[in-house]
């Protein structure tokens, strides 16, 4: 185990909250919709991982690239040692040598048994479950969370945007304003609808560091 210099280093080191949505959007895009006609037509979610799913890690990978050059430019005397990006965070967790994202999880014993959370319909195919953890967690508390403190730190992050916006679509979720920034009225409305700081009471970065 390592001791992370803060709470910032752990939210935007790269882990399930950048994989699972990642993942979920590129099954949904690459499968009709995420629907197969038999559950043995449905895909492992690592062991099949696609070149257009390890795009998506990528493009959010970018993007919390961004943020975290933007916390290091906005407080220059922290370490932020492990505040790492997804391949660098698997190398040190697993102490692979992985320097392609699809192979890293295409390779994986550890994970090459788990399916794709989906649900069977009543004619018997089965659909993307949109009820799984990786909807009800990785977005509200994680992609949204990193969106507010690109906002806090004024650095855009387009495909995280994308991402929550297709949640919003898909599943009905409120995260976002017309104008793609956090609604805190939304995310607010309720206990635990997300676990973006203000939930908490914390308004500003400099507040969630330690």
């Amino acid at each position: 185990f390592y001791q992370a210099c803060s709470f910032v280093s752990i939210t935007l080191s790269v882990d399930n909250q950048l994989i699972h949505p990642s993942r979920m959007y590129g099954l949904w895009k690459q499968c009709n919709g995420g629907k197969w006609k038999t559950y043995d037509d449905v895909p492992f979610f690592y062991k099949d991982f696609d070149d257009f799913s390890a795009d998506c890690i990528r493009r959010v990978d970018e993007d919390y690239g961004t943020v975290r050059a933007a916390i290091r430019k906005h407080f220059p005397d922290r370490p932020f040692k492990y505040m790492l990006s997804y391949l660098e965070l698997e190398r040190l967790s697993h102490t692979s040598d992985n320097v392609d994202i699809k192979a890293s999880f295409k390779d994986s014993k550890q994970l090459a048994a788990i399916k794709t959370p989906v649900l069977q319909l009543d004619d018997g195919s089965y659909i993307i479950n949109t009820q799984c953890r990786f909807f009800t967690d990785d977005f509200p508390y994680g992609l949204v969370i990193t969106k507010w403190i690109a906002e806090q730190l004024d650095v855009e992050v387009p495909f995280i945007t994308h991402l929550i916006k297709w949640d919003q679509d898909i599943r009905g979720d409120k995260y976002l304003t017309k104008d793609d920034k956090v609604d805190l009225d939304a995310c607010l409305a309720e206990k635990y609808t997300s676990g973006i700081p203000p939930s908490y009471g914390i308004t500003s970065v400099e507040d969630i560091l330690d």
